[in-house]
């Protein structure tokens, strides 16, 4: 970190990034760690989906459910069924997490022997069928030393129902870090102050264009550092599930098969944070608790999660991806007072310095 506020580092393209007098390591330098956090929070369903399937929500959420590499806003799901096929099978659970990849990798290498129980307390209805060489690699160099692999196979499908971290390549802490630092510097083109979310990200050149996370994260911190203000990330740093609109879900206990409904609020423990907290969560399961049964023509039966209806626009669920639309991520900032003047705007460096204007393409 230290390098990179000292602009002793290499950004894309080889160009040597600018300084960041405006960004301070926490670990170093002292500052009121009681102040209060600078919230910044986005929407967690994926900006190019809503982008370009916007009219269509039952298409949007199949395609948001179809992939974790499309599931690039910092949060990232799988979901159970009880059978094979879409479109006759029901939700049993959706599992969300926002957990970074590199603690998983660093507790692999430092502490292998971990990895395995945390696997299966993660995954408890597949703790007989998570096994060691489901996890890691063999080291070409050598045998003998165990290679932990982010994309095993209880890692890396949307349909398992299994999940530990994120593995889209943008969803990295490493990435939040760097969108924060690189966003405290103010630019500008002929000498007008670029101020628009995805003209800052191509001038300097950091996170991804068009998503609600990235552009975001970058305009809010460049704002802070208009004002004056000096700025890192609040330990400890982290993603987190900051809001989740749960009070739009109801349980139908007629069912979602049913032509009649009977709606009740969702059973305590329907969503339940497993790892983190509610405001700062890191894991999120959605299950309807074994032993909840129905009545009418569900007397007696378990009730699911495709049972469950969002009465914001009066579907049941049949997709992890519609959660998505009602939960905000965000990451929090920490300013070091008093203000201070703020830095001189810099050109766009490299091949960036003509910065267009941006669009779509499909």
């Amino acid at each position: 970190m230290d390098d990179e506020i000292s602009g002793r580092v290499v950004g894309p393209g080889g160009i040597k990034r600018d300084p960041l007098p405006q960004f301070f390591n926490g670990t170093s330098t002292v500052y009121d760690q009681s102040q209060p956090h600078i919230d910044i929070n986005w929407t967690a369903f994926p900006a190019r989906i809503s982008k370009f399937y916007s009219k269509d929500d039952t298409l949007r959420w199949k395609i948001a459910d179809s992939s974790r590499i499309l599931q690039d806003e910092y949060l990232e799901w799988s979901v159970l069924r009880d059978g094979p096929n879409l479109g006759d099978s029901k939700v049993l659970s959706v599992v969300m997490t926002c957990e970074g990849p590199e603690y998983w990798s660093f507790l692999g290498d430092a502490q292998p022997e971990s990895v395995l129980p945390l696997y299966k307390s993660l995954n408890p209805d597949f703790q007989s069928q998570i096994v060691e060489n489901d996890l890691f690699l063999t080291n070409s160099q050598d045998p003998k030393k165990k290679v932990y692999d982010p994309r095993n196979f209880w890692n890396f499908t949307t349909t398992s129902g299994t999940i530990a971290h994120l593995i889209q390549p943008a969803n990295t802490l490493s990435a939040e870090i760097d969108i924060a630092a690189q966003a405290t510097v103010i630019r500008q083109k002929d000498s007008v102050v670029i101020k628009d979310p995805n003209r800052l990200i191509t001038c300097s050149q950091y996170g991804n264009l068009y998503r609600n996370s990235d552009p975001f994260i970058g305009s809010e911190v460049n704002k802070l550092a208009r004002a004056g203000n000096k700025i890192s990330i609040a330990d400890p740093v982290a993603l987190y599930i900051r809001e989740f609109e749960e009070s739009v879900f109801q349980l139908d206990q007629h069912g979602a098969e049913s032509n009649t409904q009977d709606l009740v609020p969702l059973p305590a423990n329907t969503i339940k944070y497993e790892r983190g907290s509610k405001g700062a969560g890191l894991r999120l399961r959605i299950q309807v608790p074994p032993g909840t049964a129905g009545t009418g023509p569900m007397q007696g039966k378990q009730l699911t999660v495709s049972d469950i209806f969002d009465t914001s626009n009066n579907q049941y669920i049949s997709y992890g991806a519609q959660f998505a639309d009602h939960i905000k991520m965000g990451v929090r900032g920490v300013a070091a007072p008093p203000p201070l003047k703020q830095a001189d705007p810099k050109n766009c460096p490299g091949a960036q310095s003509s910065v267009a204007p941006l669009v779509y393409t499909r």
